[in-house]
C-alpha cells in the first residue's frame, strides 16, 4: 500500500508493481470522487463528503480483494482507509469522525511504502499543499509509527522507488517475488 504525500494522482509506482507481481489494482476512490466534484461543483472535498468517501474508498478495497482472491494475485492501492483518516483529520481536524473497525485493514497484511516528497511538485485541479509536502510526510510517518506498521520510506526517480519497492516486497514477503 502506497502512502504519503506524493502518492495521488499520477501515482506510477502502483501500476509498476502491479505489472511486476501479477497483482491487482485497488483504485484511489478519493481522486476520482474530488475531480468530480470539482469538475462539476467547482468545490473541493467539504466534510460531509467523508461517509461517501470511505464507502467508495471501501468499496473498491473490497472488488480489488475479490478479483485478487479468484487467482491469490497480491493487491497494491494508491492509497486506503487509513490514508483517508490521516487526510481527514489533517484536513478537518481531530472530531472528523472515525473509521468503522470493520474497514480497518488486518494488521500482518498490509505492508506501506511510504513515499518521501522528494519529487517535483506537479500542480493540478486537486493538490493545494506545495509548501506542506513535508509536514504531511512527517504526518504520515507518526502514524505508521504509533500503529507499528510495516513500512518502508521511498525515495528517489521513479525507477529507484520502484527498485526499493520490490527489495521491500521481496524481502517481507519472499514467497511474492517473480
Amino acid at each position: 500500500m502506497l502512502f504519503g504525500p506524493e502518492c495521488s494522482g499520477k501515482s506510477t509506482l502502483a501500476a509498476a508493481l502491479v505489472t511486476r507481481y501479477d497483482g491487482v489494482l485497488a483504485t484511489e476512490y478519493l481522486r476520482t470522487y474530488a475531480q468530480d466534484i470539482w469538475d462539476t461543483q467547482k468545490r473541493t472535498v467539504a466534510r460531509q463528503d467523508i461517509p461517501h468517501l470511505l464507502d467508495g474508498q471501501f468499496k473498491a478495497q473490497q472488488r480489488a480483494l475479490k478479483q485478487a482472491s479468484s487467482g491469490h494475485y497480491p493487491i497494491f492501492m494508491d492509497t486506503n482507509i487509513e490514508q483517508l483518516e490521516v487526510y481527514f483529520q489533517y484536513y478537518f481536524g481531530a472530531n472528523w469522525g472515525q473509521i468503522p473497525q470493520f474497514m480497518r485493514p488486518s494488521k500482518n497484511q498490509v505492508i506501506y511504502l511510504l513515499t518521501k516528497p522528494d519529487i517535483p511538485w506537479e500542480a493540478d485541479d486537486l493538490r493545494d499543499q506545495p509548501l506542506a509536502r513535508e509536514t504531511l510526510f512527517s504526518i504520515f510517518k507518526t502514524y505508521l509509527d504509533q500503529k507499528k506498521a510495516c513500512y518502508e520510506v521511498i525515495e528517489g526517480s521513479h525507477q529507484d522507488r520502484v527498485i526499493q519497492a520490490c527489495q521491500f516486497i521481496n524481502k517481507t514477503w519472499p514467497n511474492l517475488h517473480v
